[in-house]
């Protein structure tokens, strides 16, 4: 017997219900733009396992901490042109709940301190569910924030 994983993408996109398959979930299906939260972070080249970090840095995925990915068709690859999300992460004591930073490129947000976990739903359903991104989402106009609102059946 044969398996196969198949991931469904959704364009993030106003008012598109344009959807793909795909056999690998990061990477995007041909054509499709994939716009990370944290783009802006450079990766660092790999440390070798022996070095020591300095107290109170981060490592990458400490940086990354709280990120969201959005997914976008050929025909809404510009969509957030002006609004491209960025999160970084915070340093946190252990033991202690994640935080991350939360701003966006078009210079109107200003920066949010939140958690990086997930909220149970709302009553009423709107936005995303994770808080970094609702913070972003939050700030978007209208005609943006589309692919986060709850859809009639």
């Amino acid at each position: 017997m044969t398996t196969q994983t198949l991931y469904r993408f959704l364009c993030d996109g106003p008012r598109c219900k344009t959807t793909e398959l795909g056999e690998d979930r990061k990477d995007a299906p041909d054509g499709w733009r994939i716009i990370k939260s944290t783009d802006h972070i450079p990766v660092p080249p790999p440390r070798p396992p022996y070095t020591r970090r300095q107290p109170r840095t981060l490592s990458y995925p400490e940086q990354c901490r709280g990120s969201f990915t959005l997914h976008l068709c050929p025909h809404h690859t510009t969509a957030f042109d002006a609004h491209h999300p960025r999160t970084d992460g915070v340093y946190t004591r252990p033991g202690r709940d994640g935080q991350a930073y939360v701003s966006c490129s078009c210079g109107v947000m200003r920066t949010v301190l939140c958690g990086t976990g997930w909220r149970i739903a709302s009553a009423d359903m709107t936005g995303p569910a994770a808080y970094t991104e609702k913070a972003w989402w939050l700030h978007l106009p209208t005609e943006l924030q589309w692919y986060a609102q709850p859809k009639e059946a």
